[in-house]
């Protein structure tokens, strides 16, 4: 059952989708807000938002999630959905924190325009930890009601989780809380050194390894096999035990697209990103910057060896290949190339292995299939 519920995970993740932002305002100021910088307070002119909807419609998007800042604050978001239909996309999704789903009128009309699904970020079941990170008194009071309304109409509903220092010790309980509410579908987010998450670092970073009891007690809610639980950015390290959660590898074309300019602007100009410094050891990316700035230097880069123990049947080693920087070189062709060749992790226990510098860990496909029960430190 846990397999077969592995692939309807890998399935919806794999689908193809477009992300379109339709507002450059939010009625929250979340303490790890990533978007902050870019928000003005403005909203998208419907003109700039249906050019950007037929564009994912024309490059095989089947699916369309509408964010902001919060889309729920565009005076027009029922015409938006209504638009998204029309161009031909299956599944509407949006992103909201869910305060105007409080209003009954309000959820009920973005039924009649449409929409299949909300994702609502609901990072506490507790008030007052709830509001510390949202920044606005009142927003738990809406933001349930927003969730009962959701559910009311029938949406498909899941909940976004930033895990931190706030949150983490009460992380099984809020899962908990949730579920009561008829939620079956989270996502796991874990903090990332950019926007207001890197401002607020002494409040919301914690150490995964010394949090690891309260981690696995929520991630233990996920063998329930009518309970959907996805990571987001979670170091794969951390998930030993719990390896149907580690977050598709696919994914990390979400993140290189998020990236783009910046990576374009160090390939073309060789112009440093403006994000490499102290917050490189926090952040998911790292080792795929890293690659990429060899690729840069050397003009190629080779398949990583496997792990130097616990060879088995199962975990093979894989084919050396070379992938060259030359005149057709795109960001995507390499990304593929690090997610088959390049994507290796480590379990926390070779940290004690003699080998621990030679060995470059397995790779990522090996230990989602097979767990990093493979790994055999040797002792020093």
């Amino acid at each position: 059952m846990i397999a077969n519920k592995n692939l309807l995970k890998d399935a919806a993740v794999s689908q193809r989708r477009h992300w379109v932002r339709v507002t450059r305002a939010c009625n929250n100021k979340c303490l790890f807000c990533l978007d902050h910088e870019n928000q003005n307070g403005s909203i998208l002119s419907m003109k700039e938002i249906i050019i950007d909807l037929r564009n994912g419609f024309s490059l095989g998007a089947k699916r369309v999630i509408i964010s902001g800042g919060d889309p729920t604050v565009h005076p027009r978001l029922n015409e938006i959905i209504k638009k998204a239909k029309r161009i031909g996309y299956e599944h509407v999704q949006i992103i909201t924190n869910g305060r105007m789903l409080a209003y009954g009128n309000f959820a009920a009309d973005l039924k009649k325009a449409g929409l299949d699904e909300v994702t609502l970020s609901l990072h506490s079941h507790i008030k007052e930890d709830f509001e510390k990170m949202t920044g606005v008194v009142g927003s738990y009071e809406q933001a349930l009601y927003g969730l009962l309304n959701a559910k009311k109409q029938g949406f498909i509903v899941s909940v976004d989780i930033v895990i931190n220092k706030i949150n983490y010790k009460k992380l099984k309980e809020t899962l908990q809380f949730y579920i009561k509410l008829g939620v079956s579908e989270f996502d796991l987010l874990y903090p990332i050194p950019f926007g207001d998450a890197w401002k607020n670092q002494a409040k919301l970073f914690f150490s995964p390894e010394k949090s690891q009891k309260y981690l696995s007690d929520a991630f233990s809610l996920s063998k329930n096999k009518n309970l959907f639980i996805w990571t987001n950015r979670f170091p794969a390290q951390y998930l030993e035990g719990f390896e149907d959660l580690i977050q598709n590898p696919i994914k990390l074309h979400d993140e290189v697209y998020g990236m783009r300019s910046e990576l374009m602007n160090l390939f073309k100009y060789g112009l440093r990103m403006s994000c490499q410094g102290d917050r490189c050891q926090y952040c998911f990316m790292k080792n795929y910057c890293i690659d990429f700035k060899e690729l840069l230097e050397k003009k190629k880069i080779s398949t990583r060896k496997k792990q130097l123990c616990g060879k088995t049947e199962s975990v093979k080693e894989k084919e050396n290949k070379v992938f060259k920087l030359d005149s057709k070189f795109t960001l995507e062709a390499f990304t593929d190339f690090y997610i088959n060749n390049r994507y290796f992790v480590k379990s926390l226990r070779c940290q004690s292995c003699k080998q621990t510098e030679a060995c470059e860990g397995s790779w990522i496909e090996d230990v989602r299939k097979n767990g990093f029960s493979t790994l055999k430190p040797k002792i020093k």
